[in-house]
């Protein structure tokens, strides 16, 4: 082992192949001895174990946590590392991203204000991915996704205070001893350990969070339209129960379950009057136009007509998370896993 590391990076995995291109582009990112990785989630596919320990042979600062767990895998998993972790700050990333070449120096930055307890940087959509990963990316960074969209774009060029709400959990870093006073991250709250774990960090405790737009790494989307759909319905169940758990209410982020409400409703009623029809119909194209609108800016912004195309990925996003968001409502905490 070598001397104290700066920074202390934890990757949470369930041993994805993923994982092995995630650990290579840190590795490749910033000197080796300022650095410590440490994989925190069972391993168990030799295909991915096997060169996990090579890679460990080869840098003594790489550590691997085979731990796992029955309930809060996530979360768990985070604080099994952050414990660990020897650096007065750690990151966390997901085990499908690749950082950039300065994202260690650059998520690291703001840290020398003492106010400072939390960073977060953008999770860019990258290249070499199927068309529908790319349109699954582009629509969560079109202004469809409402502030959101702001943690998946790098257009800021200064980083700035912003919300808890505003962090992206895979390209977040603590400070040690904020993760210490909030007790780290909240094993029975999956998914959105992050954000509400932000929201006790910032408000409860006053640590001020810092977007870094130049602290960047690729985040690989859900490439299949369905896994994408799955995933904002756990998005939008998440945002119930934030506000269950006591954050904010941000009226902007319960817009899709009242804009599902208002269709039905309007629906069911121009059964008996056609007042209600021709509001419907308005209703309508007012959402259309918007959506239409929301595309066209997508295809300037990344001056690729095939970005056109989340104008047939927005109404499935919004319509998931506003689903999600009724469901959770009246039937809360559902498994929201993978596996279920």
């Amino acid at each position: 082992m070598t001397d104290k590391p700066i920074l202390s990076v934890v990757i949470p995995t369930v041993g994805r192949r993923t994982l092995l291109r995630t650990v290579e582009s840190i590795l490749a990112a910033g000197k080796s001895s300022e650095l410590e990785i440490i994989v925190a989630g069972a391993v168990a596919a030799p295909e991915v174990a096997e060169p996990l320990k090579d890679l460990m042979r080869r840098n003594a600062n790489l550590v691997h946590l085979p731990v796992s767990f029955e309930s809060g895998d996530s979360s768990a998993k985070k604080n099994a590392g952050w414990r660990a972790a020897r650096a007065e700050v750690t990151a966390f990333v997901d085990d499908d991203v690749v950082v950039a070449r300065d994202w260690p120096e650059k998520i690291l930055a703001p840290f020398q204000d003492e106010k400072v307890g939390l960073v977060s940087g953008p999770g860019l959509v990258p290249d070499d991915i199927p068309l529908i990963g790319k349109l699954a990316g582009w629509a969560l960074a079109s202004h469809a996704a409402g502030y959101v969209a702001e943690r998946y774009t790098a257009e800021a060029l200064v980083p700035k205070p912003v919300k808890w709400s505003r962090l992206i959990g895979c390209n977040m870093a603590y400070r040690k001893k904020a993760l210490e006073k909030i007790g780290g991250f909240d094993v029975k709250f999956w998914p959105g350990e992050e954000m509400i774990a932000a929201y006790f960090a910032t408000v409860r405790e006053g640590h001020t969070l810092i977007f870094q737009p130049g602290a960047i790494l690729y985040h690989y989307p859900r490439t299949g339209y369905g896994k994408f759909l799955k995933q904002m319905y756990g998005y939008g169940a998440t945002r119930i129960r934030l506000i269950r758990g006591g954050t904010d209410v941000e009226p902007a982020t319960l817009a899709p379950m009242f804009l599902i409400a208002a269709f039905l409703m309007l629906a069911i009623f121009s059964v008996f009057s056609k007042i209600f029809a021709v509001l419907l119909a308005a209703l309508f194209a007012a959402y259309f136009l918007f959506v239409l609108w929301c595309s066209c800016l997508k295809m300037r912004d990344e001056k690729k007509a095939a970005a056109f195309l989340v104008f047939l990925v927005i109404p499935g996003m919004h319509l998931a998370y506003g689903a999600a968001q009724w469901v959770e409502l009246f039937c809360p905490d559902r498994d929201l896993s993978m596996k279920a």
